[in-house]
């Protein structure tokens, strides 16, 4: 009677393995940071010649995928909750009016970080924010799309076009 209760179990054990190996090569349980931007030119436009931007830390990720004459886009963020996770689960994307014509920052509920996505029309070309001990500086190329994350808890975000100007950004929620 044992062996056959252990030969059940083991059976059972098995066949959850199973299971979830097959979710997870089918991309059903999340993605994997390193799969990240091949999954974003599979679903929005490589077929087509887009090109993709974007960055991922431990916990988001953000895209944008666009035309080579930026004349249509498509934006895509995916988060990684903490505990027990196995990848990225997409969170909200598509082709909204806000990434043409501004930089739209977008948060998730319960995620310490943020994503900033634009088309980059403004031309921003620095992006200064302040992590609470000095002010980080990154170089962006004023002519290119962006999608960029960092932490919910800085003390400011300030873009900056070439002329030294403030670019705007807009805030939404997913």
């Amino acid at each position: 009677m044992k062996k056959r209760i252990l030969l059940i179990t083991a059976c059972l054990v098995l066949a959850f393995a199973l299971c979830l190996g097959f979710l997870y090569f089918n991309h059903d349980i999340g993605i994997s940071r390193a799969r990240m931007e091949e999954r974003v030119r599979e679903t929005y436009g490589s077929d087509r010649g887009w090109a993709v931007e974007g960055s991922a830390s431990d916990r988001m990720a953000a895209y944008i995928s666009y035309a080579p004459d930026q004349s249509a886009h498509s934006f895509s963020v995916y988060v990684n909750r903490p505990g027990l996770s196995f990848g990225y689960f997409f969170r909200g994307g598509g082709r909204l009016h806000g990434v043409n014509g501004g930089i739209l920052e977008y948060t998730v509920e319960n995620c310490m970080e943020r994503a900033f996505i634009s088309l980059n029309t403004q031309q921003a070309s620095r992006l200064e924010f302040d992590d609470g001990t000095d002010i980080q500086v990154m170089e962006l190329d004023s002519g290119k799309p962006f999608a960029i994350v960092l932490p919910v808890n800085l003390a400011s975000v300030t873009f900056y076009d070439a002329d030294g100007n403030v670019v705007p950004y807009e805030s939404r929620k997913l």
